[in-house]
């Protein structure tokens, strides 16, 4: 059953395609109704991934993941999940593509989702979800809304947009962040594929208050940074930024290290050092394979992997629509290096139609958004 309830090259150019229709057509007013609806079935699909990655073991739910670890279906029939947000009781925010934002709850604890309500509906593209004390952040076309519950019924009462009228063009904004500084971050991809941009808030990461006031360039000189994270212990911003699309230049995708007036070449400069005008520019702590689309990121906090996974950076790569590329999660090991990081990259998760999001679910697993089937995966550990 299709559920209706309630993170391209960088976004993939059939989704592209969906929302310029949706912009074209405009935005809805973003009134909740919410409705409860019938949760779907959450069995299993086939347990063998349909192609081997080296090192990683059949894990259920058709993916493949590191030995130790489990793989289960959380929830489907959701219409092209693209960003979730666990709130501080549990609760699992999904936004769609469609417009409308989901609200899942597993009351049991057994891994699965029981219940499924409308929690908001009417938003054009919504790409980025917060969840911070009581207030539910949407990332939209051109726009960041606040949703509040106020009664504590499970209802949307109060709705109020803070940000408007950003550029927006092949990319607009994407995922959203709150700072250790009480600030929020929030991404604002390029209106192009590679060019000069007429606005200076394009192809940045923007810092504002929550109620979106004093709003700045943080980190500019960014194609497409879908989603950003705070490291756990030092507070350093990181952004996986997804290059110009022209295959005969080889522009990898970056992981990068954002600071405050930080400039990360594009549109000339790429890589480390490639294409011109790289000085002043700074380079990735890591490259990732070109066109594999890095999107959702997420330090791992939980108590429930192995201590060695502890402030791991995980990144869902949604994968090219031109060639077999990304479509897996990888796992980026940090060390400290003066006042930057290094950066080793290796395969986490794979079996994923297209994912597009990740986050950690109150009991330490990960849920992972998977925008071609639907579904939230959930992965955990089950011990060696």
């Amino acid at each position: 059953m299709r559920l209706r309830v309630p993170k391209n090259k960088d976004f993939p150019f059939v989704a592209l395609a969906i929302l310029l229709v949706v912009a074209a057509c405009g935005a809805q007013d973003p009134t909740p109704t919410p409705t409860p609806t019938q949760v779907p079935t959450t069995e299993e699909s086939p347990s063998e991934p349909e192609t081997e990655i080296s090192g990683l073991v059949a894990g259920g739910a058709g993916l493949a993941v590191p030995p130790g670890f489990g793989a289960n279906v959380f929830f489907l029939g959701l219409s092209n999940p693209t960003s979730i947000a666990v709130s501080g009781d549990g609760t699992v925010f999904v936004s769609e593509q469609d417009g409308d934002i989901a609200a899942l709850t597993d009351d049991d604890s057994d891994g699965m989702a029981d219940t499924a309500n409308l929690y908001a509906r009417g938003f054009a593209a919504p790409l980025g979800l917060l969840h911070h004390e009581d207030t539910l952040y949407v990332s939209h076309r051109g726009s960041v809304t606040a949703l509040v519950d106020t009664d504590g019924d499970g209802e949307v009462d109060e709705i109020e947009t803070i940000v408007s009228n950003l550029p927006v063009g092949i990319h607009q904004n994407n995922g959203l962040a709150l700072g250790p500084d009480g600030k929020m971050y929030l991404t604002l991809g390029s209106t192009c594929n590679a060019c000069r941009e007429r606005s200076e808030l394009s192809a940045s990461v923007l810092q504002l208050n929550p109620d979106g006031s004093e709003m700045r360039v943080f980190s500019s000189g960014l194609r497409n940074v879908y989603d950003i994270a705070f490291h756990p212990e030092d507070g350093t911003l990181f952004g996986a930024d997804n290059g110009r699309d022209e295959p005969e230049l080889h522009v990898p995708e970056e992981l990068n290290l954002l600071i405050d007036g930080g400039n990360y070449g594009w549109p000339d400069c790429w890589g480390n050092g490639q294409g011109s005008n790289c000085e002043g520019t700074l380079p990735p702590i890591a490259e990732m394979e070109e066109r594999s689309s890095a999107n959702g990121l997420l330090f791992y906090t939980g108590a429930m992997f192995p201590e060695e996974y502890t402030n791991d950076l995980f990144i869902v790569q949604w994968g090219s629509h031109l060639r077999d590329t990304g479509r897996k999660i990888v796992r980026v090991e940090l060390e400290k290096d003066g006042e930057t990081y290094g950066a080793e990259v290796s395969d986490f998760a794979f079996g994923i139609d297209r994912p597009l999001d990740i986050a950690q679910a109150l009991d330490g697993s990960l849920l992972v958004a998977d925008y071609g089937s639907g579904t939230i995966y959930r992965i955990y550990w089950k011990g060696p």
